[in-house]
């Protein structure tokens, strides 16, 4: 059976190693261009952005702040969402979790206009607020968490409740050491999701001051050509660090 099994197993690896390469290659192409001016290999692009483009650290530092609100905040909704979902009981559990999961698949087209109006009656609009508050409560990292408390030792709870009536000690001591990978595999998607902002930072904001690095490269037409190559090198850094970090607990809890 292992003979058998090992050309299926040759032509896998093939072909991930070959879907890995074709998703390398705009990685590649990039990090080439920024590295190419006028026809030749020059730094010229980076000391053009890192000395003379002052806009990049305020639009690079906004999504950095932005970014790790964010991801901070809505791991922590999440993971008290998901622990009420699985172990509280209460009349519309089941119908209000559906609801949870159709959001979590809507586009994000569909939310915009809501989420404006929403934004605009509390008066957050043009305020980082209008960016960071929305994503907070994404019902991603909720369906998530609560798929994999299923899996986790319930027993472990139960006697904690014997000691304790505290949900908050419970999560931290009972639950979070075991559904930490799977919290940091969400985290890890949510920063991702969250350094890639463009259609909020664009709609919900009027102002540059408070805007995102993606709305740098929206409006190409404002820097110089050298700049928004090595722009988009260093846009890659932090969820390229985030995964070597993290790549692990990614695999881990993903696994269930």
């Amino acid at each position: 059976m292992k003979g058998k099994n090992k050309p299926a197993k040759t032509i896998l690896a093939w072909a991930v190693g070959a879907a890995a390469v074709f998703f390398l290659i705009p990685v590649g192409m990039t990090l080439f261009r920024s590295l190419r001016v006028s026809g030749k290999f020059s730094l010229e692009g980076y000391q053009e952005l890192l000395f003379n483009c002052f806009p990049f650290y305020r639009f690079f530092w906004n999504s950095v702040i932005y970014s790790m609100l964010i991801t901070a905040g809505c791991v922590l909704v999440s993971v008290l969402a998901a622990f009420a979902f699985h172990f509280a009981h209460f009349p519309g559990k089941k119908v209000l979790y559906v609801i949870y999961i159709v959001l979590m698949m809507m586009p994000l087209q569909v939310m915009i206009l809501p989420n404006y109006i929403g934004l605009r009656d509390l008066k957050l609009l043009n305020t980082p607020a209008a960016i960071i508050v929305p994503l907070i409560f994404s019902p991603m990292g909720t369906v998530i968490i609560r798929q994999y408390l299923s899996g986790c030792n319930e027993e472990v709870v139960e006697a904690a409740r014997l000691e304790t009536n505290s949900s908050l000690r419970i999560i931290r001591h009972c639950i979070f050491p075991q559904i930490r990978v799977c919290v940091c595999a969400v985290a890890l998607f949510l920063f991702a999701e969250t350094w890639n902002l463009v259609e909020q930072p664009m709609l919900y904001v009027d102002k540059d001051s408070i805007r995102t690095l993606s709305s740098m490269f929206s409006n190409a037409a404002a820097y110089n050509e050298t700049v928004l190559p090595t722009a988009s090198v260093l846009f890659m850094v932090p969820v390229l660090l985030w995964y070597l970090l993290y790549h692990r607990e990614l695999k881990e809890g993903l696994k269930r």
